[in-house]
């Protein structure tokens, strides 16, 4: 996606119940029209939740108040601590 953010906060719309996780079971896939679409990465189970990894980049420092307030909480053993990544990586 080319500098997009989906609020799921915005508008009510269904991205609203996509969660992160750092082992995701779907990803946003964005078409030549600018929609996004979320798609499986894997066969999904009915009652499954849907997950995706938020993607989150700044160009600042990861402080740990930000590690504080933008962490994983996924629980998955290959967890990577903060949703954030540094926009240069």
């Amino acid at each position: 996606m080319t500098d997009a953010v989906i609020d799921g906060s915005v508008g009510g719309n269904s991205a609203r119940w996509l969660n992160h996780s750092c082992a995701p079971n779907c990803e946003a896939i964005e078409d030549e029209r600018g929609r996004v679409f979320i798609e499986t990465l894997r066969d999904v189970m009915q009652g499954d939740e849907p997950f995706i990894a938020y993607g989150l980049t700044i160009d600042d420092a990861i402080t740990p108040e930000l590690a504080a307030d933008y962490s994983c909480r996924c629980g998955i053993s290959r967890c990577t601590g903060p949703m954030l990544t540094l926009a240069s990586e």
